[in-house]
């Protein structure tokens, strides 16, 4: 088994520019995620994610820089870029993450990609941890059919390319551990107030060359109120509507765990 972990990113935003290489206690944000993401076990490299638009160019020296793969494809069509990176790097196993996501947590990536192995899933993802701490588990077969079915080619949101149809068995494995599990709790970065919040999380947490575990964000987070009023009336921006190819759109069923 080959597993890696995929790091889409672009540097496009709109609400909030460039924000995945903004700078947190004097490095960019990326650079914090990388640093978490080094710890998981399972995978064996990480790759980020970009596209051959030249303003993205940024994102490949930081992949240099900080001893990571780097992958440029197609801008706009996510799924499909993700699959040709898997491709490149001869991945059987995907962990899938966002760049907007610092706070991603290593812990539950060797968890769900055990729950993936163990189950035979074509598609994996935790129900329970805070929004932005996740991940989603794939396997390279059913990236590559999902690219065959899908008729759009936008797919910055792609989870249901593999839930909305009955080829892919799909799992969740549920998180009820109390240290870690509030999923109401927003650690995304989309907005000055995401950003906001997570700087203070730093300042609050963070020590060179340490990674602080997510069950100290969350009790950070409960003993602090008034960091979670920060960006709380910020809601998550809906994604654009999959569209499968005629004859292929049909329900499947998720089992949770």
């Amino acid at each position: 088994m080959n597993a890696g972990i995929i790091i889409t990113a672009r540097l496009k935003s709109t609400r909030l520019p460039k924000k995945v290489i903004r700078r947190i206690m004097g490095r960019p944000m990326i650079c914090h995620m990388l640093d978490r993401l080094k710890l998981a076990r399972y995978p064996q490299r990480i790759v980020i994610c970009t596209s051959t638009a030249s303003q993205d160019d940024p994102l490949e020296e930081i992949a240099a820089q900080e001893s990571v793969c780097c992958f440029r494809g197609h801008p706009d069509d996510v799924l499909e870029r993700m699959t040709s990176a898997a491709d490149e790097f001869k991945l059987d196993v995907i962990v899938s993450c966002t760049a907007d996501n610092p706070f991603v947590d290593p812990i539950y990536i060797d968890r769900l990609v055990h729950f993936h192995l163990r189950h035979n899933y074509d598609y994996s993802k935790t129900l329970g941890l805070p929004w932005g701490t996740f991940s989603y588990v794939l396997c390279h077969r059913a990236m590559v059919r999902a690219c065959e079915i899908k008729a759009e080619r936008d797919t910055e949101v792609w989870g249901g390319y593999f839930t909305g149809h009955d080829e892919f068995s799909c799992g969740v494995l549920k998180v009820d551990d109390s240290k870690v599990s509030w999923p109401e709790l927003r650690l995304t970065v989309d907005t000055p107030e995401d950003f906001e919040l997570v700087s203070r999380i730093f300042e609050n947490l963070y020590r060179p060359s340490e990674v602080f575990p997510l069950s100290s964000i969350v009790d950070l987070c409960r003993r602090r109120p008034d960091l979670v009023e920060i960006n709380k009336h910020i809601s998550q921006k809906p994604g654009r509507p999959i569209r499968l190819k005629p004859g292929t759109m049909k329900g499947t069923d998720v089992t949770v765990h």
